[in-house]
C-alpha cells in the first residue's frame, strides 16, 4: 500500500529535557489520521532532541528518534551554477556536471577546476542541459564515466554519452558518442536523465516523458521509462523484460509509465533499484523498481496533469509507490542509500533531496520496501535552498548539491553527536548502589557504549552497556538490542554524589556525557 502524507509541517519545541514533535495529517489510501508524537525521554539532551523532525507512517506507534546523529555540514565548493549530478572518484576527487554545460572537478585540496570536454552539441533550455553523471564500476582501471545530456543534433533529443578522463582530470574524451540516443525531448521539459549502475554492472537510465502524453505507456518510446542497457554497447541488457522484442528500443525498457524521473539509487547489499519521481501538483513518488512494471502515469489524451500519478483505475496492476508526498509535492530530486556504520541509526536509510521543499529526508524501508519511518534533517531544512543530488563518498561522508541558480554549492555531510541514554535507577542496596539504564552512541548504534560511574568526581568503575533491552529495538529502529546496563557499585558510608556517564565511542571522540547524577547516603554498616 502506498503511504501518502497530506502535509509536511513539523515543529520541535524543547524545554529542559523534554522534546516534543508535532506532526501533520497522514493518509493511507483514503483514510486520514492526525498524529501527535511526543518524544519524552528523561535524561536525554534537549540539544540532540532538537535535531530531528519526524514524520511517521499513519497508524504506526510513535518512534523516539533522539538517537539520530546530528549532521555536520561543510561547504566544499561554491559559486557554482546548478551542479546537477556528481560522483566521488576512488582518489577523493569530486567530478560533477553543471546544467548549463560545464564539466568540473573539486580536487582534494578544495580547488575547483573545469574539465575540457567537447560539448558543442549540447542543448540547454528549461530543465535540460548537461545533467546525469555516473562512474563506471571499473573507473579506477578504465577512467570511464557516463553523462546524460540534451543534444541539438540530429534532432533535439536526450543522449547518454560515454567518456574517459585523463589521470589529472584535465580533459575528457568521448568513447561512446552516443551510447544511447533518441530519448525524446521537446522544448526542454521533463528530460529525466539520472544514471546509475546496478549490482549487475548494467547501466540504468531514468528518462522523462518530455511532456508528451503518448510516451509513458508506449513500449516503442524511450520516454517516461527506466532503461537497462549494456554499458559497452548501449543495447538492451540480457534479462530485460522485453528483451525478445524485435524493436531495439523496447529491448532497452526495464520499467515504464513514468512522468519525470529524477533519482535512481541501488540499495547496498541487494539488487533493488529505487527511483524518485516528480509528480504534477500531487504525489512525488519513491518507487522500488520491478522489471516490466507499469508505474501508472498516463496523461492522455492531450497532456492532462490532473490524472493520478499511479492510475489504478486505468491500470489495476500498476506498481504503487513505496512512498508518495500526497496532496502537496515537494519536488523530490536525487536519492541515495546511506551506507556506513558511522551513520548509526541513519545507516541504510534512503536520503532524498527536495527542490521546492528545500530539505532532505531520511526514509527507512524494511527489506520488502515498506516504509518504517521518515526523518527530516533540521541541519538541511531551509538552510541551503533547493537541494538536488546526494551521493556517498569514499570517505564515508555524503555529498549534496544545491540548485538555486546562483552561488550554488556542493556540501559535505558527516554524522556527529554525543551518546544519548537514560538512567532509570541510582538506588542504594546494602552498602552498594545499583545503576540501571541504557545508552547508545548515534554514530555506532551497533556497538556497546562504555558506562562510567564516578563518586564525588572520582572514577570508580567502567562497564559496557550490553544488556539486552528488546524495548530499545522498538523505540529505535536499526539499533542492536544490547545497549542496556544494570550493575552494582561499592560505595563508602556517608553522603556522596554519584554520576553515571556514557563514553563517546563515535568519530567525535568528545568528553564522556553525564546522563544522571544523584546524591546518595550510605549508612554505617
Amino acid at each position: 500500500m502506498a503511504l501518502r502524507s497530506d502535509a509536511f509541517r513539523g515543529q520541535i519545541s524543547t524545554s529542559g529535557r523534554i522534546g516534543v514533535v508535532v506532526l501533520s495529517n497522514f493518509m493511507v489510501s483514503t483514510q486520514r489520521f492526525r498524529c501527535l508524537v511526543a518524544l519524552v525521554c528523561a535524561g536525554l539532551f534537549a540539544s540532540l532532541l532538537a535535531t530531528v523532525v519526524v514524520e511517521a507512517p499513519a497508524g504506526a506507534e510513535s518512534q523516539d528518534l533522539s538517537v539520530v546523529p546530528q549532521l555536520e555540514v561543510e561547504v566544499v565548493a561554491d559559486n557554482l551554477s546548478i551542479p546537477w549530478d556528481l560522483a566521488v572518484t576512488p582518489d577523493g576527487t569530486v567530478l560533477f556536471t553543471e546544467r548549463r554545460g560545464r564539466l568540473k572537478v573539486v580536487r582534494r585540496d578544495g580547488t575547483v577546476q573545469r574539465v575540457r570536454a567537447n560539448l558543442n552539441d549540447l542543448f540547454v533550455a528549461g530543465e535540460s542541459g548537461l545533467l546525469g553523471l555516473v562512474l563506471s564500476p571499473d573507473f579506477a582501471e578504465t577512467r570511464r564515466f557516463y553523462t546524460c545530456q540534451a543534444a541539438v543534433a540530429p534532432d533535439r533529443q536526450i543522449q547518454v554519452v560515454g567518456w574517459t578522463i585523463d589521470d589529472d582530470y584535465q580533459r575528457a574524451t568521448r568513447f561512446a558518442n552516443p551510447l544511447v540516443a533518441d530519448i525524446p525531448l521537446t522544448f526542454g521539459r521533463h528530460g529525466g536523465c539520472r544514471l546509475r549502475f546496478g549490482s549487475d554492472a548494467q547501466l540504468y537510465i531514468a528518462t522523462g516523458d518530455s511532456a508528451v502524453s503518448e510516451h509513458p505507456q508506449s513500449l516503442t518510446s524511450l520516454g517516461g521509462k527506466v532503461l537497462r542497457v549494456d554499458p559497452l554497447t548501449g543495447e538492451g541488457s540480457v534479462g530485460n523484460p522485453f528483451v525478445s522484442s524485435a524493436n531495439a528500443d523496447t529491448r532497452r525498457i526495464y520499467t515504464y509509465g513514468h512522468r519525470n524521473l529524477q533519482g535512481l539509487a541501488l540499495r547496498p547489499g541487494t539488487d533493488q533499484m529505487w527511483s524518485v519521481e516528480h509528480g504534477p501538483s500531487t504525489d512525488d513518488e519513491v518507487n522500488l523498481l520491478v522489471p516490466g512494471g507499469n508505474y501508472g502515469w498516463d496523461p492522455g489524451p492531450g497532456y492532462d496533469e490532473g490524472v493520478p500519478m499511479t492510475d489504478l483505475e486505468k491500470f489495476p496492476d500498476a506498481v504503487e509507490a513505496k512512498w508518495a508526498t500526497g496532496s502537496t509535492t515537494l519536488a523530490l530530486s536525487g536519492g541515495i542509500f546511506i551506507d556506513g556504520r558511522n551513520w548509526g541509526t541513519l545507516d541504510g536509510t534512503f536520503a532524498v533531496a527536495a527542490l521546492k521543499a528545500q530539505s532532505l529526508r531520511f526514509l527507512r524501508f524494511d527489506a520488502q520496501g515498506n516504509l518504517e519511518q521518515l526523518t527530516v534533517s533540521p541541519e538541511l531544512n531551509n538552510t541551503f535552498g533547493r537541494l538536488r543530488t546526494p551521493m556517498m563518498g569514499e570517505d564515508g561522508a555524503f555529498y549534496l548539491t544545491t540548485a538555486n541558480g546562483s552561488n550554488d554549492k556542493i556540501l559535505k555531510i558527516t554524522p556527529t553527536g554525543a551518546p544519548v541514554g537514560e538512567v532509570s535507577k541510582i538506588r542504594r542496596n546494602k552498602g552498594k548502589v545499583r545503576v540501571t539504564g541504557w545508552a547508545i552512541d548515534p554514530n555506532r548504534s551497533q556497538t556497546a557504549v562504555k558506562i562510567r560511574v564516578t563518586i564525588d568526581g572520582e572514577l570508580v568503575v567502567t562497564k559496557k552497556a550490553r544488556r539486552i533491552r528488546e524495548d530499545l529495538v522498538e523505540r529505535f529502529p536499526g539499533v542492536a538490542p544490547r545497549h542496556g546496563f544494570s550493575f552494582k557499585v561499592d560505595v563508602p558510608e556517608g553522603r556522596h554524589r554519584i554520576c553515571v556517564e556514557a563514553v563517546d565511542i563515535g568519530p567525535r571522540k568528545g568528553d564522556p556525557v553525564t546522563m544522571r547524577c544523584k546524591r546518595v547516603t550510605v549508612p554505617a554498616s
